[in-house]
């Protein structure tokens, strides 16, 4: 067994984890301490990069330490934060987000001093998680230790909804009267706005499902589960809309909460009001766990959307942010890989729009990366997006989706990022056509440490590598600000579109001149270009001048 020796704690990790040197000047990792913190640890394991260690013990204890230090306390895996007061998590998600523009997007400074927004907190940090995935064993409820299978001490109260906890205390007593290893879990999903409730167990087994469900479905009726159920929600004011039952008998659905999904009694969905506005929430469906906060991330989005008339909303999920932030007259386009989320956006579209706009909602079911918007645009099926939402997974975006949207040339691109590492990524490639107006991260966690970002970006500037550099090209120039908007690019489409002809910048500017419409000389003109000063055919100009028509340009004649 390796030797303690004593360190200082002197920041974070993504995991929430204490980092510290050890006396040979590597790195090393350990659980349950924070920033500025002296502590007395044991290398557990190690790499050629760094070690973890075993917290021994505190010798300094941190100011923003809120409980002390246990030796051999089972923490709980998904709270690293607990003990540590809630300023300083911010503080500490709020770094991570400009560290990692920093050193993964490689932005400058300066920059970020400009674009970076206070983190916007979740208040009060107490019972804000509207779905709890619970571990079952022993006759225990609860939430799994960090690295074990073991259930932690308790800390669950500081995040689920009151009414979990009295449902998973009222559970914990069917057990001691019944025992039984039917179940490995429980989730519960609820609304405090409609007060509607789903429980649902799980199972591992292995059996053939028709005898799981026949003995799972037995053993909650028998055992009296179902009447406490609907005891304890009538008493809080809350309806049990449904038991369910999930088998997943393998490691694989277990990690992905799949497998085989039934109702054995009520209904498969609850309902929410999101942005003021119904939702329905079903069973393995993804909604944001805080439900507040997340509508602070659909007030942050909304802000690069207030002058567009047609949305992008891509990795849609249910519909949920798109929909929360549509405003009348607004087109919503949604795509999302997962069928039954489709489904659940369709659903959601009436359900938010009884009285009219739903028919402004269109969602299909396809691969972002696979999904050819360009084609779809072309033939007429899809108007060009003036901005398009992303909210991917925390993998982030490919690639290639990103080139996409970037041969789309929205105006402006909202990104929601559940990861900052991969935000920062995938933000250096977006540098090449587009510039960070905002960022504000958004703690929807607390005692976590995830943390949710939201940037806007609007087209034009190159910031990639740090630097600043305008860009300014005559085939996204406007022509007038009293014209509309129009680009050059339009007017070479439609030309191109109507007549097939190709004209060039120079050629439109050569019309603008001749009829009076360009009161100085365009320097933006390649060099080469400038040099040979072909005149403008006439039927180019006839062409050009049809489309200064189209878009209402009217020449000084």
């Amino acid at each position: 067994m390796e030797e303690p020796f004593e360190a200082v704690i002197t920041g974070l990790d993504e995991a929430g984890r204490g980092i510290g040197r050890m006396p040979s000047g590597k790195t090393f990792f350990a659980e349950g301490v924070f920033p500025g913190e002296k502590c007395l640890v044991r290398e557990t394991s190690s790499s050629s990069r760094f070690s973890v260690c075993e917290t021994l013990s505190v010798t300094e204890i941190s100011p923003s330490r809120t409980e002390p230090f246990e030796p051999g306390r089972l923490l709980c895996g998904g709270l690293p934060l607990a003990s540590l007061a809630y300023p300083a998590q911010l503080e500490f998600k709020a770094s991570r987000v400009r560290e990692c523009l920093e050193r993964i997007g490689r932005f400058d400074k300066d920059l970020l001093d400009r674009v970076m927004q206070p983190i916007a907190a979740c208040e009060p940090p107490l019972r804000y998680r509207n779905h709890m995935q619970y571990a079952i064993s022993g006759g225990r409820v609860g939430l799994l230790a960090s690295g074990s299978h073991e259930l932690a001490d308790y800390e669950g109260e500081k995040i689920e909804y009151e009414i979990f906890s009295l449902l998973r205390e009222a559970l914990e007593k069917c057990f001691e009267r019944a025992p039984t290893n039917l179940f490995e879990g429980l989730v519960l999903r609820a609304s405090r706005r409609t007060n509607e409730l789903l429980a649902e167990f799980v199972s591992g087994s292995t059996a053939p499902h028709e005898i799981v469900i026949r003995d799972c479905a037995s053993f909650i009726k028998d055992a009296g589960i179902s009447g406490s159920f609907e005891e304890v929600c009538g008493k809080a004011g809350y309806k049990l809309n449904g038991i369910l039952l999930r088998i997943s008998p393998d490691k694989a659905s277990r990690r992905t909460r799949g497998g085989t999904r039934v109702t054995l009694s009520g209904t498969d969905s609850y309902d929410e009001i999101f942005c003021g506005r119904k939702m329905r929430v079903k069973a393995g469906s993804f909604f944001q766990v805080n439900t507040e906060q997340a509508e602070k991330l659909a007030e942050l989005a909304s802000e690069g959307c207030l002058d567009a008339k047609v949305i992008y909303d891509l990795y849609c999920g249910c519909g949920t942010l798109g929909i929360g932030i549509k405003k009348p007259g607004q087109k919503i386009f949604g795509i999302e890989t997962v069928p039954e989320a489709v489904e659940s956006a369709k659903i959601n579209r009436s359900l938010a729009f009884p009285e009219g706009g739903a028919d402004e909602c269109s969602y299909i079911c396809k691969d972002v990366l696979k999904a050819d918007i360009k084609s779809l645009i072309r033939s007429g099926k899809l108007e060009e997006p003036d901005v398009i939402i992303v909210d991917p997974p925390r993998k982030g975006m490919d690639p290639g989706v990103i080139n996409r949207i970037m041969e789309i040339a929205p105006k402006a691109v909202v990104y929601v990022s559940c990861d900052p590492a991969t935000l920062a990524r995938d933000l250096k490639l977006f540098a090449q056509k587009y510039s960070i107006g905002k960022v504000t991260p958004v703690d929807l966690f607390p005692y976590t440490p995830h943390v949710e970002t939201v940037v806007l970006l609007s087209k034009g500037i190159d910031i990639s590598a740090g630097k600043l550099r305008v860009e300014m090209s005559v085939e996204n120039m406007d022509l007038s600000a009293a014209h509309g908007k129009t680009s050059y690019g339009e007017i070479k489409k439609h030309v191109k579109d109507k007549t097939g002809l190709n004209v060039t910048s120079l050629n439109i500017a050569q019309v603008k001149r001749k009829y009076g419409m360009i009161e100085r000389v365009n320097h933006n003109l390649p060099r080469t270009e400038n040099q040979r000063r072909t005149n403008c055919t006439p039927q180019k100009e006839k062409a050009i001048l049809d489309a200064f028509g189209k878009y209402g340009i009217n020449p000084q004649v």
